[in-house]
């Protein structure tokens, strides 16, 4: 079995990234909220993806500001290079980066974000360093993953239709996101001070099953999709939506996310 490599995943994710419910648009704009950047700041956005914290904290610095959106996946590079062009935010820009292996000069940015990303990481305590060095001090950092998978419906019988079809493709053995991490401990091992950590749920409603299948093969889940044999998945397709189209209602198919933030300051500014 071979490892994961979740930028070329993603490189195949980026066109028609998070569809239907703007679920990381949601959520990366209330990781800005809590780190709150300041009008003429210099942000730095850690695996940016297509700018669900980047455009926000573009607005929020202002033109006397810059916002800078790394990330190690090409195809998400040049989507959301396209995208700060068509949106004509002057103040960000785009490029491809490795978070474990930051190279930019110490201290330079007044914020770091790093949404939904560190979980799907093989040394995360690496990227948390490089979000340190990163900061000037007094800077601040704030991080999200989720605690768990977006599920629609009945969670425990779909996440049971995920792993018996992992057992029969033999998939089960790939290394997994790693749901629920604790981010508070690693920003404090990573040498972070202050650190609050906060846990909320939101809820997202697809319009239909097919919206929520779409939305699948725009995140993670698409890595296990591409290891299931054609007549494996469709009969996954199929069992999927014969177990969701109950759940559907008037309003649509719902799921709740569950996600837990972080927040933390590097020594040495004025006060610490």
């Amino acid at each position: 079995m071979t490892t994961t490599t979740w930028d070329s995943v993603y490189d195949r994710c980026a066109a028609g990234y998070d569809p239907h419910v703007g679920h990381f648009a949601v959520l990366g704009y209330r990781l800005v909220d809590l780190v709150d950047p300041l009008p003429g700041e210099r942000v730095l956005d850690v695996a940016a993806g297509r700018g669900a914290c980047l455009f926000p904290a573009a607005e929020r610095v202002g033109p006397a500001g810059a916002v800078h959106g790394v990330d190690l996946s090409e195809g998400m590079v040049a989507q959301l290079a396209a995208d700060i062009a068509g949106r004509g935010t002057a103040n960000a820009t785009a490029a491809r980066m490795d978070a474990q292996a930051l190279t930019v000069a110490e201290g330079s940015y007044d914020r770091v974000l790093c949404a939904f990303a560190l979980f799907l990481m093989p040394d995360p305590g690496s990227a948390a360093r490089g979000f340190l060095r990163a900061l000037r001090p007094g800077g601040r950092c704030g991080v999200s993953v989720p605690m768990r998978e977006l599920m629609p419906g009945d969670r425990a019988a779909l996440s049971e239709l995920f792993r018996s079809f992992a057992l029969r493709a033999g998939t089960a053995a790939g290394r997994r996101p790693a749901f629920g991490m604790d981010t508070g401990r690693l920003l404090a091992d990573a040498g972070f001070a202050d650190v609050r950590v906060v846990e909320e749920d939101s809820e997202f409603v697809f319009a239909d099953v097919s919206a929520w299948w779409e939305w699948t093969w725009t995140v993670n889940v698409r890595s296990f999709y591409e290891r299931l044999p054609a007549d494996l998945l469709e009969e996954f397709r199929e069992r999927a939506f014969a177990l969701l189209e109950p759940a559907v209602t008037r309003e649509g198919l719902r799921a709740t996310a569950r996600t837990r933030f972080a927040v933390g300051t590097r020594p040495g500014g004025p006060g610490m």
